[in-house]
C-alpha cells in the first residue's frame, strides 16, 4: 500500500511539472572568447527599432532576460553583425570568439535549432548571391529563376525536415520570409536588367547641369570631361558616407596630380545647405563638392537608380561609364580598378 502511495505522489509531481506554463520571457547568455574591453553586446530589432544593450564582463560572460511581446529577429552587434532569434520561453546559450565571430559562433539550449537554421540560411544566401550579387541579379531569366527556386526549395525542405525541432511559429514565419524573398528578388532581378540596359560600361553617363559648387558658381557634368571622374554621392545625415570620408581623403592625396578628378555630390535638402558647407570644412574634404538640385529626386540620382547611399560612380575622360557602382574608398578593389585603367 505504501508503495502505491509513493507511486501516486511521483505521478502527481510529474504531472504538475509537465503542466508548468511557458515562461513569459527569453534568456540569452554565453561566453565570448577574447572579449573586447568595455564592449557591450547589442541586440537591435529592425521591426520595432528597439535596442537592447547587454553588458559583457571582463571574462567575456554575459546574461540577460528579455520580455518579448512577440518573437523577434535581432541583429546582434559585437565587433561584427550576426542574427539572433528569440521568443519567450527560450533559453539560448550563445558562444563565439570575438576575433572570428561568424566562423566560431554556436547556439545551444532551447531555441538553438531556430538560430542554427538562420545560420544555415545565411550560408545558403551567401552562396546564392556570390561575391557580386549584381551578377546573380543579372542572370538570364531562366537561369535566375532556376537558381532562386533551388535556394527556396532547399530552405523549405530544411524546415520540413526539422518540423519536430522547430517551433510552429518560427516555421510559419520563415515560410512567409521565403515567399517574400521570392517576390522581392524577382523585382530586383527585373530592375537589374533595366539598369544593365541603361548603365553598362561603355555607355554615355546620365547628365546633370548647374549643380551648386561649394567654391562658388555652378558645375555641370560636361565641365568634368578630360579626366577620369570618381563621383561620391553622399549626405550629411548618412553615417556610412561619413565612415568612407577618411579613406577617400587618403586616396585623393595618393592620386593628386594624376588623371582623375574626385567629385562629391550631396543629396542634402536645400534648407540644409549650411550643414553641407559646415561638414565639408569639418571633415576637410578635398574633392570638388556639389549640391544636387532636388535631393534624392534629382534626375541624375534617379537616372543612376540610386536608392541608398553612399554610391560611387566612375566615368572615363569622355564621360563614358566605367562603373555605375564602383568600389568604395575603403575597399582595396578600388585601387585595383584604378591600376587596371593606368590612372
Amino acid at each position: 500500500m505504501k508503495n502505491l502511495f509513493l507511486i501516486a505522489i511521483i505521478c502527481l509531481f510529474a504531472a504538475c511539472k509537465q503542466e508548468q506554463p511557458p515562461k513569459d520571457y527569453a534568456v540569452i547568455h554565453g561566453k565570448i572568447s577574447n572579449p573586447i574591453e568595455n564592449e557591450v553586446l547589442r541586440l537591435f530589432d529592425p521591426k520595432t527599432s528597439e535596442n537592447v544593450v547587454i553588458k559583457v564582463d571582463e571574462n567575456g560572460a554575459f546574461r540577460d532576460t528579455l520580455k518579448l511581446k512577440e518573437p523577434a529577429y535581432f541583429s546582434a552587434v559585437y565587433n561584427d553583425v550576426f542574427n539572433v532569434y528569440l521568443a519567450n520561453d527560450m533559453d539560448v546559450e550563445l558562444n563565439f570568439d570575438a576575433g572570428k565571430i561568424l566562423k566560431t559562433i554556436s547556439y545551444t539550449g532551447n531555441g538553438s535549432e531556430e538560430n542554427n537554421f538562420l545560420r544555415y540560411k545565411g550560408k545558403k544566401s551567401g552562396e546564392l548571391m556570390g561575391e557580386d550579387y549584381k551578377e546573380y541579379l543579372a542572370l538570364e531569366t531562366s537561369a535566375f529563376d532556376a537558381k532562386t527556386s533551388a535556394y527556396s526549395k532547399d530552405l523549405t525542405d530544411n524546415l520540413e525536415n526539422k518540423k519536430s525541432e522547430l517551433s510552429p511559429a518560427f516555421i510559419a514565419s520563415e515560410k512567409e520570409n521565403i515567399a517574400k524573398f521570392e517576390t522581392d528578388i524577382q523585382a530586383q532581378h527585373l530592375q537589374q536588367l533595366e539598369i544593365n540596359a541603361a548603365l553598362s560600361p561603355g555607355m554615355k553617363s546620365p547628365e546633370f547641369t548647374d549643380y551648386v559648387n561649394y567654391k562658388g558658381g555652378t558645375t555641370s557634368i560636361a565641365d568634368l570631361k578630360g579626366k577620369y571622374v570618381y563621383i561620391d554621392v553622399w549626405a550629411t545625415w548618412c553615417v556610412p558616407c561619413i565612415y568612407e570620408m577618411p579613406y577617400l581623403i587618403e586616396i585623393e592625396k595618393e592620386y593628386e596630380g594624376k588623371n582623375i578628378q574626385f567629385v562629391g555630390i550631396s543629396i542634402d535638402r536645400k534648407k540644409d545647405e549650411d550643414k553641407w558647407r559646415k561638414m565639408i570644412v569639418d571633415k576637410e574634404l578635398m574633392s570638388m563638392q556639389l549640391l544636387a538640385d532636388n535631393e534624392i529626386d534629382s534626375k541624375f540620382i534617379q537616372d543612376y537608380y540610386i536608392q541608398g547611399i553612399p554610391r560611387f560612380i566612375l566615368l572615363d575622360p569622355e564621360g563614358i561609364i566605367v562603373s555605375y557602382d564602383a568600389p568604395r574608398p575603403s575597399d582595396p578593389q578600388l585601387i585595383e580598378l584604378f591600376n587596371s585603367l593606368n590612372i
